[in-house]
């Protein structure tokens, strides 16, 4: 086939033909002769169910918007005092007191922790409220929340002298 002459002939109209139909496609597509014209469609709106759909109501509330003073208004029968507790009707009831809360531990996540064979010590990857932080034992995180052991598996802090164990990823 190298020593055939036909071949590049045959291979120059190839190219020809080829070169010809990019050329006749870029012309044809400037020419603009055959856009098709846009459609109109009318879409019917769909039908809203009165009883589900919503009204504004025409009440006479006051504009929130106004500098007007809107208590004006209000006659002074209608407001009661703070002290309007009739102490009689109270006697025989105890007086309400909350249970006691126990202390929530802080938002702390233990990622793992990293040991310096040099100093033989232990150093907390953490992540506490939402900050990463890197901590040691005895470390203060905050006013009430120290740092008391760093272990493979757990990580020991007091808050506020409670102590909370937090394992790894929790």
């Amino acid at each position: 086939m190298k020593n055939n002459p036909n071949t590049k002939y045959v291979l120059i109209g190839l190219v020809v033909l080829i070169w010809g139909l990019i050329i006749y496609k870029i012309i044809a597509g400037l020419s603009g002769e055959d856009t098709v014209a846009p459609t109109a469609s009318f879409k019917p709106p769909a039908k809203i169910n009165a009883d589900t759909a919503y009204r504004l109501l025409n009440n006479a509330y006051p504009d929130p918007f106004s500098n007007e003073n809107i208590f004006e208004e209000i006659e002074e029968d209608t407001v009661l005092s703070a002290g309007a507790v009739n102490p009689a009707a109270l006697a025989g009831v105890p007086a309400y007191t909350p249970p006691p809360v126990a202390p929530q531990p802080p938002a702390i996540k233990y990622n793992g922790y990293i040991y310096n064979p040099a100093t033989k010590k232990k150093t907390a990857l953490i992540t506490y409220n939402g900050r990463s932080m890197v901590v040691s034992v005895a470390d203060m995180l905050d006013e009430k929340t120290k740092v008391l052991k760093i272990d493979n598996q757990e990580l020991v802090v007091t808050v506020k002298g409670e102590r909370f164990v937090i394992g790894v990823g929790g």
